[in-house]
């Protein structure tokens, strides 16, 4: 059993580039030791991947779990599992960036539902995504209960 969030294709793939490049920008700005800790795909110390069709990552050796990929042409639900690994904070951050670039919707486990909906375990990616990024509105739990919603009536 593990800690997973789901996402929905892209919705507007002609934006992948600026939602590929703001992921960036979050790898960027990592803590040092979580930053030290994220590799390629294949969960070794290759390089993340953030291209112009594709997003990609995972944590390093036993902090990584499944990897994190988004692909400009993604017809598909999908998924990462992250099992709370550190690797988790950029995988939440960038699952916001690709709502507010390429019009992803998602769910997470990070949702609690007693006694109300909450997302108190997402709200260090939320944090991390409005300091880094500064969007004139910043992004809050309400914002991402929306978001989970609208991810539920499309599936």
């Amino acid at each position: 059993m593990g800690y997973t969030h789901y996402f929905l294709p892209p919705q507007k793939p002609e934006n992948f580039k600026e939602f590929s490049d703001e992921c960036k920008v979050l790898y960027e700005n990592l803590p040092k030791e979580i930053k030290q800790n994220i590799g390629s795909i294949m969960g070794d110390g290759g390089k993340p991947m953030f291209e112009d069709f594709i997003v990609g990552f995972n944590g390093i050796d036993d902090l990584s779990h499944e990897a994190f990929v988004i692909q400009s042409k993604d017809k598909n639900v999908d998924f990462c599992k992250t099992a709370r690994k550190p690797y988790d904070l950029l995988v939440v951050a960038c699952l916001i960036a690709a709502n507010q670039h390429i019009g992803t919707l998602f769910a997470s486990d990070g949702f609690d539902e007693n006694p109300k909906i909450s997302c108190d375990d997402l709200q260090p990616g939320i944090d991390f995504y409005n300091k880094v990024v500064k969007p004139k509105t910043p992004i809050t739990q309400q914002h991402l209960i929306k978001i989970r919603k609208k991810f539920y009536q499309k599936i």
